[in-house]
């Protein structure tokens, strides 16, 4: 699985860092059904309002039919990652439902 992740008017730090990476670590657990041979592909882009304390998060992983995407905004970068990927992993879940209904029905 490949994760790209890019900031804009923020700079990386190690706090954002663990966070980001306990939230990849759990789409890493959601997308083992996904991933046969097909590689995965997850995208984080971190931004900051650079007038005001508001941030930003979009991510998207690239699945091999389909592309899952989530935003998040809010006042607390670590609020909004974790926004951001509960929403994610909220819509891996129902497509992960549709496949296996869609296979159960073959």
């Amino acid at each position: 699985m490949r994760v790209d992740v890019s900031f804009k008017y923020l700079e990386r730090s190690d706090f954002i860092d663990n966070v980001l990476d306990k939230n990849i670590k759990k789409i890493e657990r959601r997308i083992k059904m996904f991933r046969r041979d097909d590689p995965v592909h997850v995208s984080v882009h971190m931004e900051k309002n650079p007038n005001r304390e508001q941030y930003f998060c979009r991510t998207q992983v690239y699945l091999p039919s389909r592309v899952v995407m989530a935003n998040g905004k809010g006042v607390n970068s670590s609020q909004v990652i974790n926004k951001s990927f509960s929403a994610l992993s909220k819509q891996l879940e129902k497509v992960k439902h549709r496949m296996e209904r869609h296979l159960r029905k073959k």
